[in-house]
């Protein structure tokens, strides 16, 4: 790996407790001023950042100085479809800024990316809501450029409960089915189908992703890897009249902390819209965690900005912006 001075930047061995714990300590001290939850806690990553991943190889970089961890990277690559794309980020350790330690650690995973073919490589920038940041020059300066901007919202669900009575429970002519992590066997094929939709029907923007095909098996092996790692994803879906899958949302919660959780997805079949099938869904998956979870606090989501009805749905549920999350694109 290249060094920077007398920065050495280093592969991770995840097999390593200690090496791995230096590479999530920086990780940690360089997003604790981010609002929200946006780092993992170390028992969930120590888990699942070692497990086997069916849908996405990982490779992390350490950069050293004087044997302190002083910056990390994590590259990740789809390993069944859209095969021209990587995953490149970065961090750095506060008081290390400014160094070149960063564009060091990004030159390691792009060369690493570049060496598999992936010619398309993505990353996340985070700013403000209606402001900016040091980071978007940072990422203008590697080549990045802003393919599509997404509002990070955070609700509390004190919150949510006081606004629960004037929410909607299911809707009219369609069946809500509930379920944590594995999805019915009576569902499963038509909750690919629909999963398999989900690049095509969501706000891109100028991101270079393609559709996708997720058959049960495919379906089986995701959730699998979720149970390995414990990491409950609380989903809800709408049946239609015909038995088909007409809408999924989940909300994901970790073994690990019961405080905090997260949004994965929501979609609702473009021939099924029209029926608020998007609010009942979230409606549903909340009442779930919040019930399951009484130690719940906070729920993440993100929408893209142009995405006006899911940003409607979350105003309802009670979510309010915490900062913006800046989509990057690079073509090597």
């Amino acid at each position: 790996m290249p060094t920077t001075n007398d920065i050495e930047i280093r592969a991770i061995d995840l097999g390593d407790e200690a090496d791995l714990r230096a590479w999530w300590e920086v990780g940690h001290a360089a997003t604790a001023e981010r609002p929200g939850k946006p780092w993992p806690l170390w028992e969930q990553s120590r888990r699942a950042l070692p497990a086997p991943n069916p849908e996405r190889g990982i490779v992390l970089l350490g950069a050293v100085d004087g044997g302190q961890m002083v910056g990390s990277g994590m590259l990740t690559r789809p390993l069944r479809d859209n095969l021209h794309t990587a995953m490149t980020f970065a961090f750095v350790a506060p008081g290390r800024t400014r160094q070149g330690i960063g564009s060091a650690v990004m030159a390691g995973l792009e060369a690493l990316a570049a060496a598999e073919g992936r010619t398309t490589l993505q990353s996340e920038a985070y700013v403000p809501s209606g402001g900016t940041a040091a980071v978007e020059g940072f990422a203008e300066s590697l080549g990045y450029t802003v393919a599509s901007r997404e509002s990070i919202k955070e609700l509390s669900m004190d919150d949510y409960a006081r606004r629960r009575s004037d929410l909607p429970s299911g809707a009219d002519g369609y069946r809500i089915v509930t379920f944590d992590t594995v999805c019915p066997d009576e569902h499963v094929e038509s909750f690919g189908r629909l999963l398999g939709m989900l690049m095509d029907e969501i706000p891109l923007g100028e991101l270079d992703l393609e559709s996708s095909e997720w058959t049960p098996e495919r379906v089986r092996a995701a959730e699998q890897r979720q149970v390995d790692t414990g990491r409950h994803v609380h989903t809800a879906v709408a049946i239609a009249p015909d038995g088909e899958v007409a809408g999924i949302s989940d909300v994901r919660v970790d073994d690990t902390d019961h405080e905090h959780a997260q949004v994965g997805i929501t979609l609702v079949h473009p021939t099924h819209r029209g029926h608020r099938l998007g609010l009942a869904l979230k409606v549903a998956t909340h009442d779930l965690v919040g019930a399951t979870y009484p130690s719940l606090r906070t729920v993440d989501t993100s929408n893209a900005l142009v995405n006006t009805h899911m940003n409607a749905v979350n105003d309802a549920l009670g979510y309010r912006s915490i900062e913006t999350m800046l989509e990057l694109q690079k073509v090597l």
